[in-house]
């Protein structure tokens, strides 16, 4: 990363990193479309949980520049009235990042209308493997240089 770019992070503070490498990968995640096809392990059937799906499709991952359903962390999602339930892995379970996915999918879904309450539920069995990981994600990071 080149310093004095956009993207760079390495003037952060401690109290705003998270911020500052958040908003660097959201100019570098490429969302899909909403009528692109998706991949069916990371949709619903249910319109108003597909519509939650897509509302997660635009949470990036804190440190790689891909959508954590993309990334294959996003495990479930269920919807019972105004509470949605979400079911979330991480790559590693020292993984650094974990309390901000947690927050930004927790934010992201109390943008959607009728939506009040959101839990957030680790999942770690299965353990994570790239095979979780659609076609977008593992193109986006072989776009930028990273093995997928």
């Amino acid at each position: 990363m080149q310093t004095g770019s956009s993207n760079d992070v390495s003037g952060a503070t401690s109290s705003n990193r998270h911020t500052v490498v958040l908003e660097a990968s959201r100019r570098t995640t490429h969302t899909l479309p909403d009528d692109a096809p998706r991949d069916p392990r990371y949709a619903s059937a249910a319109p108003d949980v597909d519509r939650l799906w897509r509302a997660l499709s635009r949470v990036a991952d804190p440190e790689l520049p891909v959508s954590v359903v993309d990334l294959g962390l996003i495990r479930d999602v269920r919807r019972a009235g105004d509470t949605v339930e979400v079911d979330v892995t991480f790559t590693a379970s020292a993984c650094p990042c974990m309390e901000f996915i947690i927050e930004d999918v927790r934010e992201r879904l109390l943008q959607e209308p009728d939506v009040k309450s959101v839990s957030v539920r680790d999942v770690w069995d299965p353990p994570w493997t790239t095979e979780q990981m659609t076609a977008h994600g593992r193109a986006q990071l072989q776009s930028c240089g990273v093995a997928a």
